[in-house]
């Protein structure tokens, strides 16, 4: 190995070290009703970022990285690299666009997939929302990434979520300790209510990133009619 390569080798998990993936989709609540009342799997785009060495690594190897994908999940686009301030420095990722599936709590789940949401409806007729991922989210990295993933620690992921409101009437959200646009959710007593056609972004913390990245599933969400 000659000093350059060398000196790239070694420069690489510094690069990364203070990266993430990061997984962000638009959930409408409409198609969580519907998958409960239908019984059958709801699909909604989803985006995996993957961290990368640089831009023209990403470049490089982008359509090797889909094509490894798409052993472990859907893909619905071509991919492309994009440049993301993550922790308070810029972050060259992998963005591949791919599903989330909304199913009844229990239900079988079509594969490949990676991504889950199950939907439980409670006593009182709200539903209990719960993000699963099917595969724990080192093997998801050293599959795409193979060369590097066993050099790389990465920060726990971002899981990014906008709920939207698209049903006819108001509606609560319960939260579990969660960001809520931005804020700690134990600033506004773990609930907000969405009017019609109103947003609330979801992010989870690093406790419920890491849970969820070794393949457990997460309760994050309760919705219902607001009260």
């Amino acid at each position: 190995m000659n000093i350059k390569t060398l000196a790239a080798a070694l420069a690489l998990p510094v690069l990364l070290a203070a990266c993430a993936p990061e997984v962000e989709s638009t959930i409408y609540l409409a198609d969580i009703v519907k998958a409960v009342e239908s019984g059958e799997a709801v699909s909604v785009p989803a985006v995996l970022r993957v961290p990368q060495g640089g831009e023209d690594e990403c470049k490089k190897g982008l359509g090797d990285l889909i094509e490894k994908l798409k052993t472990l999940a859907p893909v619905t686009g071509n991919g492309q690299c994009i440049s993301k301030d993550q922790h308070g420095q810029g972050t060259q990722l992998a963005e591949i666009e791919t599903e989330l599936q909304i199913v009844a709590a229990g239900s079988d789940v079509a594969q490949p997939n990676l991504f889950v949401l199950e939907v439980a409806t409670t006593d009182d007729g709200r539903y209990d929302l719960t993000l699963k991922m099917l595969e724990p989210i080192d093997k998801v990295i050293t599959t795409l990434n193979a060369e590097n993933a066993a050099s790389v620690e990465f920060d726990p992921s971002f899981f990014l979520f906008t709920l939207n409101n698209d049903t006819s009437e108001s509606m609560d959200v319960a939260v579990n300790h969660v960001f809520l646009d931005g804020k700690s959710s134990l600033e506004s007593d773990n609930m907000v209510s969405l009017d019609r056609r109103d947003t609330v972004k979801i992010q989870f913390s690093d406790v419920a990133s890491s849970f969820v990245e070794q393949g457990n599933s997460y309760w994050f969400a309760t919705v219902g009619p607001a009260s």
